[in-house]
């Protein structure tokens, strides 16, 4: 579960566009995270024969593959995620620093931070990734096209597959639906940024920095 007493806090809410209006394109009702991995006991019975141990096996190796969440990105890649002690590990970019950040389309501070988060990729930081969920309303089909009409070079994922993510968020953070809203993991998979509005290039980089450095 997040522990964000100690992170780094910053709320903006002059530049984020209305909470209110948010509220309406995220789902309300939310819902409860799938329980925990259990570890598989297997009772020792009477001896299987070789085709029951094939399908043991395979019952448990599918046990040991669930995550808490998994995110399907617009290209179609599954990024599995888990809760850590202070934060959330995302598995396909374990030691990375990780932005999530939710915007809208119709938003014009989020409108503002894609060119600067295009810059920021442009970079060549092999250590960061970026998740951005589009939470105004926009289809998969409709936010393809979105992505391509803007260059976008980072994640894009459509909230209308991914909305039982965005509800765990918005408990943890209480975040009140104000957008652009980003979380930045440092290496560690632990939350140190939390910040409601529109950031500039210089923010950016000084998240990024902080967030990659060693603890």
């Amino acid at each position: 579960m997040f522990k964000i007493a100690n992170t780094l806090l910053l709320v903006v809410f002059l530049t984020a566009c209305s909470s209110q209006e948010n509220k309406e394109n995220i789902e309300t009702n939310s819902t409860k995270a799938q329980e925990s991995i259990k570890k598989v006991t297997v009772k020792k019975t009477e001896p299987q024969t070789s085709k029951e141990n094939v399908i043991l096996q395979e019952r448990v190796t599918t046990k040991e593959k669930t995550s808490l969440f998994t995110l399907t990105t617009l290209e179609g890649k599954t990024i599995h995620i888990n809760e850590t002690e202070g934060g959330l590990e995302f598995k396909e970019y374990k030691d990375k620093v990780v932005l999530v950040l939710f915007f809208g389309h119709r938003c014009p501070p989020c409108l503002h931070e894609i060119p600067v988060l295009k810059a920021l990729i442009d970079k060549g930081h092999k250590d960061l990734e970026i998740i951005a969920i589009e939470v105004q309303g926009y289809t998969e089909e409709q936010l393809k096209a979105f992505k391509e009409s803007k260059g976008i070079n980072y994640n894009l994922v459509a909230n209308t597959a991914n909305a039982n993510f965005v509800n765990y968020i918005a408990q943890q953070t209480q975040w009140s639906g104000a957008i652009p809203f980003l979380i930045g993991f440092n290496k560690q998979s632990v939350v140190k940024v939390v910040h409601a509005g529109g950031l500039g290039a210089a923010d950016f980089d000084n998240i990024y920095n902080t967030l990659a450095k060693k603890e």
